[in-house]
């Protein structure tokens, strides 16, 4: 399953372009104090630089997450006090990620902190000068507007981060389910597959074994009578071959993966038309369909197919998909077959019919059918791109 934070953590590009960004304004301020002189001043901004360097990298990681922007944030502080408005770029960012990896909480305190900060710088810059306090309150009430606009975008961010880790979980959750079902899916048809040869090749090779060991007593009274179970056996042999390749083909593992269009189930189709059985599929939509609906249609048009060839001796079937004005996919298996007009699911059929009733539509038995035979006609919600 991938892990949530790291998924967020590669969405982060915008932030990383602000922490660039942020660097550069820094460098160019103490390049600016290097030009005028200012040589303290320009080595502080340069190592307070390459500090948000190593803490950019850091961040990074999603364990150093946490360290990396509370560094951010007290290096922020630093540039901000020494190259003066060059520095809000930083402190901007840096209060945009402690809101991120903390909370709004933190990210306040230390918005309050920096603007008391810089009453106090304006106070010792300004306080002794005409005006000087309509210049402290201004530049104060500036400050509060920026903090505040950069809390509400931070906050946002933290909020879409929060949804974006729920539906990143919530989709390896489904993966998960997905794979148990298909799982469970392909245990039960082993279940049911064992089922039925038991009961129809098991009882087919005891005929023969019966016929033979007959033969085999009668040969020297009877030659005839014993040739005549031989020749039963030899039917009997045939019959086991061609219901064994029946289920060779019915159990043929097509990929679920390939089959999202409606048009890519004609590889399902293809499988069955190695028997004689005559398969046309119609399709007059070009959805998509999701991971469910793929799964249905696929177990619906095989069951549809097998019945027709087991059962109904069937030799033409039309697999019909098609979706209606309102969104709504449609799925008819009709086949020409000869069954009994009364019908009485079986453990597949039932299957089927639990799945659609799961998925919000239903499945339901037509008898007779548009080819003469058995229709399978499965109604499912719209159809999800």
């Amino acid at each position: 399953m991938p892990r949530p934070a790291s998924a967020i953590a590669r969405s982060r590009w915008p932030i990383h372009v602000l922490i660039g960004v942020s660097i550069v304004a820094a460098a160019g301020g103490s390049v600016i104090h290097l030009v005028e002189g200012m040589t303290g001043q320009a080595v502080a901004g340069f190592v307070l630089v390459a500090v948000v360097g190593v803490a950019w990298r850091a961040w990074t990681h999603e364990r150093l997450q946490k360290a990396a922007s509370l560094v951010l944030a007290l290096c922020s502080i630093g540039l901000l006090a020494i190259v003066d408005a060059l520095g809000f770029p930083m402190v901007f960012t840096a209060l945009i990620l402690l809101v991120l990896d903390w909370g709004i909480w933190l990210g306040i305190i230390v918005s309050l902190l920096i603007s008391g900060l810089m009453v106090v710088l304006l106070y010792q810059i300004y306080g002794d000068q005409p005006g000087g306090t309509s210049i402290i309150v201004g530049q104060a009430v500036t400050n509060t507007i920026q903090f505040i606009l950069v809390l509400i975008v931070a906050a946002l961010l933290r909020a879409y981060n929060a949804q974006h880790a729920e539906l990143v979980t919530v989709n390896a959750q489904l993966t998960e389910a997905m794979d148990a079902s298909r799982d469970l899916v392909l245990a039960t048809e082993r279940a049911r597959a064992a089922a039925d040869l038991h009961d129809g090749l098991g009882h087919q090779l005891t005929l023969i074994s019966m016929s033979l060991e007959y033969a085999d007593r009668m040969r020297e009274k009877d030659a005839e009578l014993a040739w005549d179970e031989v020749a039963n056996a030899s039917a009997t042999a045939r019959q086991a071959l061609a219901d064994m390749r029946l289920w060779v083909r019915a159990l043929h593992p097509a990929r679920l993966d390939q089959l999202t269009e409606p048009s890519s189930f004609e590889a399902v189709a293809d499988v069955f038309r190695g028997t004689g059985l005559n398969v046309a599929v119609e399709v007059s939509t070009d959805e998509q369909f999701d991971a469910r609906q793929t799964l249905f249609a696929y177990r619906m048009i095989q069951e549809g197919l097998t019945n027709a060839l087991r059962h109904a001796r069937a030799s033409q079937v039309v697999v019909t998909i098609a979706q209606d004005d309102a969104g709504r996919l449609r799925l008819v298996v009709a086949d020409n077959g000869s069954g009994n007009s009364e019908i009485r699911p079986g453990y597949g059929l039932r299957g089927l019919i639990e799945r659609a009733e799961a998925l919000g539509g239903r499945l339901r038995l037509q008898h007779p059918g548009s080819l003469g035979g058995l229709d399978l006609i499965a109604e499912l919600p719209e159809v999800s791109s």
